[in-house]
């Protein structure tokens, strides 16, 4: 009897510890979310060449208080650099809006992540970002990391 129980422990011992089984696992998904977070990163290649962040303005068109910061936080745990948050001109917004503000921006992979097939091009010389999302009535069935 004593002999089987040394052989299963030498057997456990050498196919590595429950610990050691936790430890793998947790590393492995440490590295599928650190190579997920470079793929996911919104940047695009700037007229000079270079690349740099995507910048994003939220505005709530919805009329629903709270909403453009609970979008701003969503983004940026995608990683996307939020440079202002506010009111749209007009709260009658029925879809959520995507914007090109300055050329070269990745508008549309910034809606596809997010669930919105609304894009529209209107460059803007002075806009503070490469895109301005405005959020319509629709803005809970975004991928926003809340309620979808």
């Amino acid at each position: 009897m004593a002999a089987r129980k040394g052989k299963r422990r030498a057997r456990r011992s050498a196919r590595g510890g429950l610990g050691q089984r936790v430890a793998v696992a947790l590393a492995t998904i440490v590295l599928v979310l650190c190579a997920a977070s470079v793929t996911f990163s919104l940047f695009f290649q700037a007229p000079d060449g270079t690349r740099r962040q995507l910048t994003v303005a939220i505005r709530n068109g919805s009329g629903v208080p709270g909403i453009a910061a609970d979008a701003e936080a969503a983004l940026r745990r995608m990683e996307v650099r939020v440079v202002e948050v506010g009111n749209a001109e007009r709260f009658d917004y029925e879809e959520t809006v995507v914007i090109v503000r300055r050329r070269g921006a990745e508008a549309d992979r910034l809606a596809e992540r997010i669930g919105c097939g609304n894009v529209t091009v209107q460059v803007r010389k002075d806009a503070a970002a490469d895109v301005e999302l405005i959020l319509g009535a629709d803005y809970r069935s975004l991928r926003l990391g809340g309620d979808e």
